[in-house]
């Protein structure tokens, strides 16, 4: 059935990027995600050939979903449902049109990837917006974040450039994929950004010296990464503050999808 259902997209010509739990997976920074996350080009025309492919696929709304109009879209909504798999089993797919802390629909599109899958050709979000998304309260998306960035190292358009090295090193972490980065990688360890702290310089001079950091280093370029991790945990729960509010506001007036009915 899922299968079917991307079939249903991409034969249907709906403008749709996977992104979250689904894209780490295939971008080998994580091994399992249980629901499937899209990307809808938030247009009138492509919202309509979405919910075509919905209910081919027999798709049900799930829990405090909004109508799956433009403007909600457009608002930063996410919009939840079930497909069905068999008797016994179904699957879980949250869509969104605006995500944070990502640019345009059609920019995203450019960095895209056609990723072939069991499900199929999927048409899967760029490794620095998929970073960008994964920013979230969840402090196990942090490691993930952190593998996502050594995986970009390896993608075609990475020249591994100084501002390349840059960016790695602004979306790592944790201390292993710090060693990992500086062990695969020994030009890194002279490419950290200009807003490197005096922890991680001290960090990158030890490892240049014989790869063994001190673990008073290590400690303080550590709570630097908790440090940022809370600031980007802060600025998440600031974006959704607002939109929960309307979420409960459309609860309180009725104004959600019925749970379990069709699309």
């Amino acid at each position: 059935m899922i299968a079917n259902f991307f079939q249903s997209l991409n034969e249907g010509a709906v403008d749709y990027l996977l992104i979250s739990g689904q894209a780490t997976v295939l971008y080998g920074a994580a091994t399992f995600s249980e629901d499937i996350d899209l990307w809808v080009h938030p247009t009138q025309e492509n919202c309509g050939r979405f919910l075509a492919a919905l209910r081919a696929c027999r798709a049900c709304y799930y829990k405090l979903t909004p109508p799956f109009t433009v403007e909600n879209l457009l608002r930063g909504h996410g919009f939840h449902f079930v497909l069905p798999i068999s008797a016994e089993d179904e699957a879980f797919l949250d869509v969104m049109g605006a995500p944070p802390r990502v640019g345009e629909f059609t920019i995203a599109k450019t960095a895209a990837q056609w990723k072939e899958t069991d499900w199929g050709r999927l048409h899967t979000i760029g490794i620095k917006d998929l970073v960008e998304l994964k920013k979230t309260q969840r402090l196990e998306d942090y490691p993930i974040i952190s593998k996502l960035a050594l995986a970009y190292l390896e993608q075609p358009e990475c020249l591994r450039s100084a501002s390349d090295f840059h960016w790695v090193l602004r979306n790592i972490f944790t201390l292993p994929e710090l060693h990992t980065l500086f062990a695969e990688r020994p030009a890194a360890a002279l490419a950290l950004p200009p807003e490197a702290p005096a922890s991680l310089t001290e960090f990158a001079k030890q490892w240049r010296a014989g790869g063994d950091v001190s673990e008073s280093v290590e400690q303080e370029v550590s709570d630097w990464m908790q440090r940022q991790i809370s600031q980007l945990q802060r600025v998440d729960r600031h974006y959704w503050r607002g939109i929960i509010a309307e979420l409960k506001t459309l609860r309180s007036r009725g104004m959600l999808m019925p749970e379990a009915t069709a699309v």
